[in-house]
């Protein structure tokens, strides 16, 4: 029997010293400029909320938000709890809201819309803690929505050097790790250097014997046990009498009615409501639900609050919250079923009234409805209001929880039976929000769904826009069926008379030919769809074909043509909202401008995006600065700098563009071209290449792949993959897929395949590129696979001039790397020749290769050149068997001199001289000194 607990102060506060420590320090440092992220976890009651309220205290300035766990709360909760104290971050906010309008109209890009609101909350909000210091709390994060977990994920890489301290408490999943957004996001926030885990364990008995100062030691040690050295249960158990029994949630739930006994029943029913419309309780909501006079509930919920179950809510009056979710659990876990639906009817009806004025009301009035009853008419009313949730989420640029509502009104309206047509449209709009928020493969299903579900309704009006949701995706399994999507909208009669749709239709369709590779079809899409977008003079539409006709073998373009393209997208960038319209226009410059060798544009173009990167801070946008610099970089040769870029790429992809598997490949194949360049061969097993399993049948895929394994060494693997790839060289679209021509010279040349080295000669002869390759890993002029692809074939006379041009345009355009590469080509090509006028300018072009290699860190062309100066000087002496003096004094036998002559202008004696001739004529065989002359002649050695 449990031994009674004496009168204490169950508001006490013990143990946590620790962790004050830990909290306080945190807050001082934020004011001294060095801000942070403290994470505070540990199971349901065990002091998060209370340990935070003790160590900010004393702090300068805090604001608080709390997360709620209601499947209709709106998106942002937590955050605008926050800004509701600060109006500065509130103006910034709604300031950045109020710039959208284009997206709303479905043009504008929506990833730079949601970065932008962010990137300003996130300014805000560190503005707000200057001069002095700021904390914000953010409680109960297991029950954060996506956007708020994006906002915090984003600030937590900005408080470094600011005086704003964030502190945020969640409960530990049971089970171990779970699958909530914020289980998602932990690994994120964790990775920033200050960011701090602070677990709260259970109070120990030392604690437990501090809170009740007067209980005997049996008494503490029980409290302590049926506690678990949980402070709320702490709490119940003390507040309880001794007789009562039971552990954990369910001896609380008891432990909390038999505290309440003295209530009267009417208190008990407020509770019951108010447990019904969640954590936070309105004294207005709870009268107009319950049809209780106003006074009446607010003394009735007074009551609960002397009681210790509810709590008041700091500066917000009228409200209160319960002051636990475990205690709310309590109340609405004792609800008969029939008792909740009606309560959730009441609510529903109330918020209706509310939502009117106020948009974030909708997404509770439709979990309210959802959870009344099963009637079609009540599931009818809660898609409508989800909808409309989704709706206000979508401004507030809450792609994510866009989605979930949408995903509500769709279960909704599944359960009541919707009409064809209405399904249609929630399984399109549902698509729209997860492609909004980066959940590609879902976008698609959804898509799909909606385009297959308006073809059997015949609303045909939503097939163009289902086969447009998800776009510029480059994963396996996109291109065919968003092919399928498109040419079953391009097959609508009524097109015909709406020239920008079927222009955008057929732009989206050439995009994902050319993804699989289909280059013929994707241009002659391209082609129409550009075309008729300037006809139309839509600004989306001529963007979206532009972007396709430069998707689709875009060197078959006129540079002039390229250049202007790209000026075409860049003017037309900020009149649609798409700052990365602006950053394609850039990367198809750099790209023309590259093979003219215009090094002055390149440059231009380069800094237009990396100042198109810093004003929007777009993730993507980053990338592809980081991407692009680190490509020229590597052109002139700093490798380092390159490296250094490349990586830096490759963090921003695994961690912001984690759906798009493009961006850790593009790492990954700058490194195989890096270690091709210089024979330092980098993490060519990594994570990057184990993703090219998972899109194998992408042309440029498979070349690469069979590239790698050769730089890795794996040379079996490598002629394995070759032949397999060898009957597809007769096939145009393969071999003229981006990037594949050019992956194929490495393995010609390994392999010794003569036949396909000249075919693939016809194919690069057409490039005639200066440079090439920004968007991966910047290449010299293709005159140098002219010459290795005319070697393969021993064509060294042909293959001579190729180097040459190739090694005079690199030298133009200061490709370092390239010219060293060249230089190598071209000692090799006079050397195997085999003339012996060709030796001398082979070793000297060998070894201006051999030093320069060495200054920049190519170890492979190092290697190279060696061997070529060596040989060089081999063959010098097979063609050459005189030495120099013997080659001096033949010369000077061809120019008549005698023996005495040749001594006196050598300075030797005419003894030694003759030794020399006699020498002469035995080396080369040759019976007189007249013979000699006739050799030396005809070798064009002059006579010194």
């Amino acid at each position: 029997m449990a031994t009674a607990t004496p009168p204490h102060d169950v508001d006490a506060f013990v143990g946590r010293t620790a962790e004050l420590a830990e909290l306080s320090a945190g807050i001082v440092a934020a004011a001294a400029g060095r801000g942070g992220l403290l994470l505070l976890s540990g199971p349901a009651g065990i002091g998060k909320t209370r340990t935070v309220e003790e160590a900010t205290a004393r702090a300068p300035a805090v604001a608080w938000g709390r997360c709620v766990d209601d499947p209709g709360a709106p998106p942002l909760w937590p955050w605008r709890r926050v800004v509701r104290t600060l109006p500065e971050v509130r103006a910034a906010v709604a300031q950045a809201l109020s710039g959208i309008d284009l997206l709303r109209e479905g043009s504008a890009d929506p990833e730079a819309a949601r970065f932008t609101l962010v990137a300003t909350a996130t300014e805000a909000l560190l503005d707000a803690a200057e001069p002095a210091g700021l904390v914000v709390v953010l409680e109960d994060l297991h029950w954060a929505d996506e956007t708020s977990l994006r906002l915090l994920r984003h600030l937590a890489g900005e408080v470094q050097r600011s005086r704003l301290l964030v502190v945020a408490t969640y409960r530990d999943p049971a089970g171990g790790p779970g699958d909530r957004p914020l289980d998602r996001t932990l690994p994120d926030l964790l990775r920033w250097p200050t960011t701090r885990a602070l677990p709260l364990p259970p109070l120990g008995e030392d604690d437990v014997r501090a809170f009740l100062p007067r209980a005997p030691a049996e008494a503490v040690r029980v409290a302590h046990r049926r506690s678990g050295g949980n402070p709320l249960y702490l709490r119940a158990v003390a507040r309880a009498p001794a007789t009562a029994s039971g552990e954990g949630s369910a001896e609380l739930r008891h432990l909390v009615r038999t505290t309440l006994t003295s209530l009267p029943a009417p208190v008990l029913d407020l509770l019951d409501t108010a447990a019904v419309l969640g954590e936070e309780v309105d004294a207005g909501l709870v009268a107009a639900v319950t049809g209780r006079l106003p006074d009446e509930v607010r003394e009735g919920l007074d009551a609960a609050v002397r009681a210790g179950v509810l709590t008041a809510v700091p500066d917000v009056p009228g409200r209160r919250r319960f002051a636990h979710a475990v205690v709310r659990d309590a109340f609405y876990a004792d609800l008969s079923p029939s008792a909740r639906e009606e309560w959730h009817r009441r609510a529903a009806g109330a918020l209706e009234q509310v939502a009117a004025d106020d948009e974030t009301a909708a997404g509770p009035v439709a979990g309210h409805w959802l959870r009344a009853a099963s009637e079609r008419a009540t599931l009818l009313r809660a898609t409508s209001w989800a909808r409309r949730a989704a709706e206000a989420a979508t401004r507030s640029m809450a792609f994510d929880e866009a989605a979930r509502f949408l995903a509500m009104a769709l279960a909704a309206a599944d359960r009541a039976g919707p009409a064809p047509g209405e399904r249609a449209e929630l399984l399109l709009d549902l698509a729209t929000a997860e492609f909004r928020a980066g959940r590609f493969g879902e976008s698609l299903d959804h898509a799909t769904a909606a385009s297959d579900a308006a073809a059997a309704c015949g609303r045909t009006d939503l097939l163009a826009p289902a086969a447009l949701t998800v776009q510029d995706v480059a994963a396996p399994g996109f291109p065919p069926a968003v092919l399928r999507m498109c040419e079953r909208a391009l097959a609508d009669p009524s097109l015909a008379g709406r020239p920008a749709l079927r222009s955008r239709l057929l732009a989206q369709a050439a995009s994902v030919l050319a993804d699989a590779g289909r280059g013929t079809a994707s241009t002659a899409h391209a082609t129409e769809a550009l075309a008729l977008a300037e006809e139309s003079g839509d600004p989306q539409a001529v963007i979206d074909a532009v972007r396709a006709r430069m998707k689709a073998h875009p060197t078959a373009l006129p540079r002039e043509e390229r250049l202007r393209l790209g000026l075409l997208a860049i003017d037309h960038a900020s009149a649609t909202g798409q700052p990365l319209a602006e950053l394609w226009g850039a990367k198809w410059r750099i790209d023309a401008a590259l093979e003219c060798g215009d090094m002055a544009t390149v440059d231009d173009e380069l800094a237009r995006v990396t100042a198109l990167a810093r004003r929007t801070r777009l993730p993507l946008v980053r990338w592809h600065d980081l991407r692009l610099r680190a490509s020229v970089t590597a052109l002139y040769g700093r490798f380092e700098e390159a490296l250094a870029l490349n990586e830096q790429a490759r963090v921003v992809g695994a961690t912001e563009l984690t759906q798009d598997l493009s961006a850790a490949g593009m790492s990954g194949a700058f490194l195989y071209q890096y270690a091709m360049v210089t024979g330092i061969a980098r993490d060519l097993d990594g994570e990057a290449v184990a993703l090219m399993d998972l899109a194998d049948d992408v042309p440029i895929v498979q070349a690469s792949r069979t590239v790698v394994a050769l730089v890795a060494g794996r040379r079996d693997e490598a002629e394995a993959r070759y032949a397999a790839l060898r009957p597809r060289l007769t096939d145009p679209d393969f071999v003229e897929s981006a990037g594949v021509a050019e992956t194929l010279v490495p393995l010609v040349e390994e392999f010794g395949d003569a036949a396909a080295a000249e075919a693939l000669g016809g194919i690069v002869a057409t490039f005639g590129l200066d440079a090439g390759g920004a968007g991966v890993y910047c290449c010299g002029s293709t005159e140098v696979l002219l010459g290795r692809l005319a070697a393969v074939g021993g064509g060294w006379d042909e293959a001579i001039p190729h180097f040459e041009e190739a090694l005079r345009v690199d030298l133009r355009t200061g490709a370092r790397p390239a010219a060293v590469n060249d230089r190598v080509g071209l000692a090799g090509a006079l050397v195997r020749r085999g003339r012996t006028t060709d030796l001398s300018r082979a070793g000297e072009l060998a070894r201006s290769a051999l030093a320069e290699a060495r200054r920049l860190g190519m170890p492979g062309a190092q290697r190279r050149a060696a061997a070529l100066v060596e040989g060089a000087g081999r063959a010098a002496r097979a063609a050459d068997p005189l030495t120099v003096r013997e080659r001096e004094i033949a010369a000077l036998v061809s120019a008549g001199l005698t023996n005495r002559q040749i001594a006196g202008r050598l300075f030797l004696s005419a003894r030694t001289v003759e030794t020399h001739v006699r020498h002469i004529l035995t080396k080369l065989g040759l019976a007189n000194r007249t013979q000699i002359a006739a050799a030396v002649i005809g070798s064009g050695r002059a006579a010194p």
